[in-house]
């Protein structure tokens, strides 16, 4: 599992029109445990991602984020520990 930026800038950049963020991670078969918009940076992050293409879509990228470190930039701390714990799909 892995952290994702969705850089919702590119598609302005490319003069394309953007799809919801979630939508376009649904289409791409990724599945997220939370997302956490960024308005200031134009940007969502995915928290615990699972089925990642290789190679990722040039508007998207791995962060190396810690969720606790995080706490007051969309997330709570009940948010945070959340995803610190997650131990994905089918695990216990």
């Amino acid at each position: 599992m892995k952290h994702l930026r969705y850089d919702m800038l590119w598609w302005a950049y490319n003069n394309q029109d953007m799809p919801h963020p979630a939508e376009q991670m649904k289409i791409l078969g990724i599945t997220y445990q939370h997302r956490t918009p960024q308005s200031m940076g134009e940007q969502w992050w995915f928290w615990n991602c699972e089925n990642i293409p290789d190679p990722l879509p040039p508007y998207l990228n791995v962060v190396n984020l810690d969720p606790m470190e995080c706490i007051g930039y969309g997330l709570s701390e009940e948010d945070a520990i959340s995803i610190r714990d997650y131990k994905g799909k089918g695990n216990t």
